[in-house]
């Protein structure tokens, strides 16, 4: 059953894929380079319809997964998810879009740390990943923000697979191979009909109550799946920076790192 909130939740999903595609994020990362994608524009753009301030309504929760899956599959800046939690998660000293708070989950949990330092360093996406020197403020970061940040992050991850699914379709749909195209092969639609179905998994768990560290974890090895699958279908011209399919798989894969890292409590 459809209800009313959750009509509205789709249509605020649907404003975000409109803005996104109106201020597209430019592919910025270049290895061994430290590389930020922050696009002020988009930012803007995605304040003036209500994305930062979904922590102060009330039934958030049932809007903040399909948004993120739209602001992954268009690979908006990690900073939108990021700013939910009230700023990026350590991970070993790194931090990404570091500002003037961290945020170290600890056996008491999430608590805030103050940036003293911060030095941009290369990384394998453009997340402005920096080595930060904090310290703690002893704040605690209110349940209900962690609790939107991980279904944000889940979501996230459901929509870079979306996106990776999106461009390995269209992209068989016009290969020809064979004497066909790439999608009349049998071994090419199985590999993109076992992705949509996690795709499709991905998408449904985003809007459970129970959408928790759980929910993160599988995402995780479900994205990392789904990219891989759509990496075998398009082969080789994948993993070329002129092809997007690389910054959907760089992406999941340094994500499924920190939240792993985050999950396991290893971050300090």
């Amino acid at each position: 059953m459809t209800t009313t909130l959750t009509k509205e939740a789709d249509a605020f999903a649907v404003t975000l894929r409109q803005v996104i595609a109106d201020h597209p994020v430019p592919d910025v990362w270049r290895p061994g380079s430290p590389s930020d994608d922050r696009t002020p524009a988009l930012d803007a753009a995605l304040a003036s319809v209500g994305w930062a301030e979904l922590l102060e309504d009330p039934d958030a929760s049932a809007f903040i997964g399909p948004a993120a899956v739209e602001l992954g599959r268009g690979l908006a800046p990690l900073s939108e998810v990021d700013r939910l939690l009230g700023g990026s998660p350590l991970h070993q000293g790194l931090a990404r879009y570091p500002g003037e708070r961290v945020v170290a989950r600890t056996p008491e949990g999430p608590r805030e740390h103050r940036v003293l330092g911060a030095q941009p360093v290369p990384y394998g996406d453009c997340l402005a990943v920096h080595a930060v020197q904090t310290e703690p403020t002893g704040a605690a970061v209110h349940p209900d923000a962690e609790a939107a940040w991980l279904r944000a992050q889940t979501g996230y991850l459901a929509g870079l697979a979306t996106g990776a699914l999106d461009l390995a379709v269209d992209h068989v749909k016009q290969r020809a191979a064979f004497g066909t195209t790439l999608s009349g092969l049998e071994g090419v639609q199985f590999r993109l009909a076992d992705a949509a179905t996690a795709v499709e998994g991905l998408r449904r768990l985003v809007t459970r109550e129970d959408c928790g560290p759980a929910a993160l974890a599988h995402a995780g090895q479900a994205a990392e799946t789904v990219v891989a699958q759509c990496h075998q279908v398009v082969g080789a011209i994948g993993f070329t920076l002129e092809f997007p399919l690389h910054r959907y798989s760089r992406r999941a894969r340094v994500l499924a790192a920190w939240n792993d890292a985050w999950l396991e409590g290893a971050l300090t």
